[in-house]
C-alpha cells in the first residue's frame, strides 16, 4: 500500500478515535477501499469505537414478529412478502390468532411484540383505520401489559392518517395513549428519493419518512433505524442515509426530544425470491458478506458516537454472518423473533426463530459476555452473563 493512500485514511480513522466527527466524503472514501490491509484497519478501528462507545457485552432481546396480513395495495420492488387480498395465499389475521401469538410470546419469555404488516385498505374498524390499528394494541396490551408494543413504521403511520385523513402526530398520540411503546424505523430503504422511484415507487419519500420519525421523537417515542443496502444504490446513497440518520439524532439531542434513535440496524438485501426485474438487475440471490462488513463498520464510525447501538440481522446474513460482524461494530445480536416472514419470503438462509441458549453461545464463542436487554436498550436481570450495570441507550447524551 503507497503512503499516499495510507496516510489520509490513517488520518480519518485516528480522528474518528479522538470522538471527532467524519465528514460524508470521508466516509465515502472508506467504503471504497478494496485493499485487505485497509479494510481490516477500518474493522479495528470500528471495533475499538464499540468497546468505548458500547463495551465488551453483546445484548439481545427475547422478542416475537406479528406479521398480522401481507395483504398490501403496494408494489415495492424488492418485496415478496406482499400479496392481493385475492390471492390465494393472502392472509389475515383475526383477534384471537393476535392473542394467541401473544400469549404463545411470553410464555416463552418475551418481552417485545414487533408487529407490522402490509398496507391493507381493508383492516377498519366502523370505516376508520386507526380504530383497527389502535385494537390491534388494546388486544397485546389489555391481556399482557407488560409487553412492549414496538410496532408500525413511518410507511404504515403515513397509511393510517391518508385514510382517515388525519395529522401523523393524531396517529401516533392516538397509538401511544394506548399502550404503543416504540416505531420501528422500516421503510426507510434508502433515504434518497431517486433510489426509491426504483426501489418503492409508491412509498412515503424521504422528506415525509424523516418528518414521521421527527414527530415521533417529539411525542415521546423511541425510533429504531435501518437501511436496505446492497442492491442499486451507491456508496455515496449510502453515506447519505446515514447522514440523514446522524442529522436525526443531533437534532433530537439538540432540542432534547424526550424520544430518540435506539439502534442501526443493517439489512442487506436478499434478492432469491423477489420479483424478477429487481431481481435481474441486482444480479444475486444472497447479500456479499464483505460488502456488508465494510458498511457495517463504517457505520460504526459515522454513527456510532451519536447512535452507539448498532445490531446485524441474522435472519439476512445468517448466524455466522451476524456473528463476524460483532467484530465490526455491532454489540447487539438482535432478538429472537420467533416467527418471520418479510426476509424469509424472499429467500433469507438464516431462518425465522432463534433460541436464547443459541444466541448465548454464539456469543460466548467470540470470548464475549452477553446480556438480556428490552426494547429501549435497558440491562435486565435476567439473561445475566456480566458485571457491568449500564448500557448506551434512547437515554444517554452525547458528550
Amino acid at each position: 500500500m503507497n503512503n499516499i493512500t495510507l496516510t489520509p485514511i490513517n488520518s480519518i480513522l485516528e480522528r474518528s478515535l479522538l470522538g471527532s466527527d467524519i465528514s460524508p466524503s470521508e466516509a465515502v472514501i472508506l467504503l471504497k477501499q478494496t485493499d485487505p490491509e485497509t479494510i481490516n484497519t477500518i474493522r479495528e478501528t470500528a471495533d475499538k469505537l464499540r468497546q468505548k462507545q458500547a463495551g465488551e457485552v453483546v445484548t439481545y432481546v427475547i422478542n416475537r414478529n406479528i406479521n398480522f396480513t401481507n395483504i398490501c395495495e403496494q408494489h415495492c420492488s424488492f418485496c415478496a412478502f406482499r400479496r392481493d387480498d385475492s390471492d390465494e395465499d393472502a392472509y389475515w389475521l383475526d383477534w384471537s390468532q393476535i392473542l394467541e401469538k401473544s400469549a404463545d410470546a411470553v410464555s416463552r419469555g418475551a418481552t417485545e411484540i414487533c408487529m407490522q404488516g402490509g398496507l391493507n385498505p381493508k383492516a377498519q374498524i366502523h370505516g376508520r383505520s386507526l380504530p383497527y390499528y389502535i385494537k390491534l394494541i388494546e388486544t397485546i396490551k389489555q391481556n399482557f401489559p407488560q409487553l412492549h408494543i414496538h410496532a408500525f413504521s413511518p410507511q404504515e403511520i403515513q397509511f393510517i392518517a391518508r385514510l382517515d385523513s388525519i395529522s401523523y402526530a393524531q396517529v401516533i398520540t392516538a397509538l401511544r395513549d394506548v399502550g404503543l411503546g416504540s416505531i420501528p424505523g422500516t421503510a426507510a430503504e434508502v433515504l434518497d428519493d431517486e433510489v426509491r422511484k426504483v426501489l418503492c415507487p409508491e412509498k412515503i419519500n424521504t422528506a415525509t419518512w424523516l418528518e414521521i420519525i421527527t414527530t415521533a421523537h417529539q411525542l415521546g417515542l423511541c425510533t429504531t433505524s435501518t437501511m436496505l443496502s446492497g442492491h442499486i444504490e451507491t456508496p455515496e446513497e449510502q453515506i447519505t442515509h446515514l447522514e440523514k440518520l446522524r442529522q436525526l439524532q443531533q437534532a433530537a439531542h439538540k432540542k432534547e426530544y424526550p424520544g430518540q434513535i435506539t439502534e442501526f440496524i443493517l439489512l442487506p438485501f436478499v434478492g432469491q425470491d423477489v420479483p424478477k426485474p429487481l431481481r435481474r438487475r441486482v444480479g444475486r440471490d444472497q447479500p456479499i458478506l464483505a460488502d456488508a462488513l465494510l458498511l457495517t463498520a463504517v457505520a460504526r464510525i459515522f454513527l456510532g458516537k451519536y447512535i452507539p447501538n448498532h445490531q446485524p440481522s441474522w435472519v439476512k446474513l445468517g448466524l455466522t454472518g451476524a456473528m463476524e460482524a460483532l467484530n465490526w461494530g455491532c454489540n447487539d445480536i438482535g432478538g429472537t423473533l420467533m416467527e418471520e416472514h418479510i426476509t424469509t419470503m424472499a429467500g433469507a438462509i438464516g431462518g425465522t426463530c432463534m433460541e436464547v441458549e443459541t444466541l448465548q453461545s454464539a456469543i460466548l464463542s467470540l470470548n464475549r459476555p452477553y446480556q438480556q436487554r428490552n426494547t429501549l436498550y435497558f440491562r435486565l436481570s435476567s439473561g445475566l452473563n456480566t458485571t457491568e450495570k449500564s448500557i448506551p441507550g434512547y437515554q444517554s447524551k452525547i458528550g
